[in-house]
């Protein structure tokens, strides 16, 4: 579809950035755009003016006098759930339906690498972005990570991939994408080229309503996959495995040494911590590894095999030889196990990215030193169990809940016989541990739950945590 002269609706503008790529995108193309979002314009902010001048109509605050039954194009932010009303509308009214990420996909002429799971999928796209980059391949972080590449396109850039054609130049950037289960709802056949899935364990069920829901948003990243990418220790993932790939996908796996189902890994993680093959070469040494824990090995695991399947052959030595200079310097992305304060010997850890309760579980396992666990948040409908048995396997010294879900948490923590505080806030978590937390322990703030019930999004609750930590601690470190 040319785009000029178009009327398109933007449903969902949000505060992340793509929606307000795709509103700056259209507008370049000539689009006649009308945005609309239930929030206010104060509560967008800076997202609202700078929709209103990129010269979008702006429909805040509700969807009063929005005909979408009368536009040619639905873009559809991610947020918005599929039945939503005007959704609905659209699509009986026979109006196309796509989204910002769909737009990018579409249109993007190099390769496309996507990657989704319950964990992980933030680190793993880092990380392949810092391989390519250390193999001298030109690539582009995007999706959920925040921001838009469309305004990267050429203005008027042509289609280059739908269900019936593909034109795709192999040398051209390699767009690397987070994809989470609302973005994929809407990809249908615009699938990545090569698709990595980390893990699948509950999530978002206040959003599909059930786990088979949810895990059959994420087997939708493998539509036209010519790779996958697939945690062999995951059985949710060898469901999709066998079930939801193409028939020419090539599968590679990774997975832990000495766990009967990653035997055919095709790179494992040792139990020294270094990456190896089948035969048990080292591929990338533990001392060459920038992370702590398991969680963060395995990503690299999935993050080297997409960019060997990306590339092609050959690419494994060149790895071998280059990995270690590119991962000198990497650092996580904000939020993910960052050290951001320290003092008296106390180290207080930011996980605020941590939103299940098997993120928290990993976390624990990768702190390596006596911690004690500041948790709670917004409900989605998930089960605390693997939280409260890793917060007992590794010998938490204490139990700090917050937010809605921390009474419940509390009542279970003490069921499980560990020491609890019912702080209900992060200020008053920090403010507790202040005095409690001695020398050779971490605090570590690794919620397991949503943002949602206290504050606009996991980087603000991250944020918080970091400037009480600081001010409790005296000394802030870089996160």
């Amino acid at each position: 579809m040319g785009l000029k002269g178009k009327r398109v609706v933007v449903l969902g503008l949000g505060r992340f950035g793509g929606g307000l790529g795709a509103v700056r995108w259209l507008a370049r193309e000539g689009a006649d755009v009308v945005v609309t979002d239930l929030a206010s314009a104060e509560v967008l902010g800076d997202s609202a003016t700078a929709a209103a001048e990129a010269g979008a109509q702006l429909v805040l605050g509700g969807h009063d006098g929005v005909d979408v039954a009368g536009a040619d194009l639905l873009v559809v932010n991610p947020a918005v759930p599929i039945d939503a009303p005007l959704v609905t509308a659209a699509r009986d009214a026979g109006v196309a339906i796509t989204t910002e990420v769909a737009l990018l996909v579409e249109r993007w002429a190099g390769p496309v690498l996507g990657v989704t799971g319950s964990n992980g999928k933030s680190t793993t796209v880092s990380l392949a972005h810092a391989l390519l980059a250390g193999l001298g391949r030109d690539a582009a972080l995007g999706g959920n990570l925040g921001g838009s590449l469309l305004d990267t396109l050429a203005p008027g850039a042509p289609v280059v991939r739908a269900a019936d054609r593909e034109s795709i130049d192999a040398e051209a950037p390699i767009a690397v994408l987070e994809l989470s289960s609302f973005m994929l709802e809407h990809l249908d056949a615009l699938g990545p080229d090569v698709a990595v899935i980390t893990n699948v364990t509950p999530n978002h069920l206040d959003r599909h309503g059930t786990f088979e829901a949810y895990r059959d948003a994420k087997a939708g990243i493998a539509a036209r996959a010519r790779a996958a990418i697939l945690f062999a220790d995951d059985p949710v993932v060898a469901q999709i495995a066998a079930h939801s790939l193409p028939a020419n996908c090539r599968v590679l796996r990774f997975g832990v040494s000495g766990r009967a189902v990653a035997e055919s890994a095709d790179i494992a993680v040792d139990p020294g911590g270094s990456l190896v093959d089948p035969a048990g070469n080292v591929l990338l040494a533990d001392g060459d590894v920038p992370l702590f824990g398991t969680a963060n090995r395995l990503d690299i695991a999935a993050a080297w095999l997409a960019v060997e399947a990306l590339l092609g052959e050959g690419t494994r030595a060149q790895l071998v030889a280059r990995a270690p200079a590119a991962l000198a310097s990497f650092r996580l992305p904000p939020h993910r196990m960052a050290r951001v304060a320290e003092g008296r010997g106390v180290v207080w850890i930011d996980d605020s990215v941590s939103t299940t309760p098997e993120s928290t579980a990993a976390s624990l396992e990768a702190v390596g030193m006596a911690s004690w666990l500041i948790v709670g948040g917004h409900d989605k409908g998930l089960d605390p169990a693997p939280l409260i048995a890793a917060a007992r396997r590794h010998g938490v010294v204490g139990v700090v809940t917050i937010g809605e879900e921390g009474p419940a948490l509390a009542v279970l923590a003490r069921q499980a016989g560990l020491a609890v505080h019912e702080a209900g806030t992060v200020a008053a978590a920090v403010a507790h541990l202040a005095g409690r937390a001695g020398s050779g322990q971490a605090v570590l703030l690794s919620p397991g739950y949503s943002s949602h019930d206290q504050f606009r999004d996991f980087t603000e609750r991250g944020r918080h945590f970091a400037a009480l930590a600081s001010q409790v601690a005296g000394t802030a470190l870089g996160a």
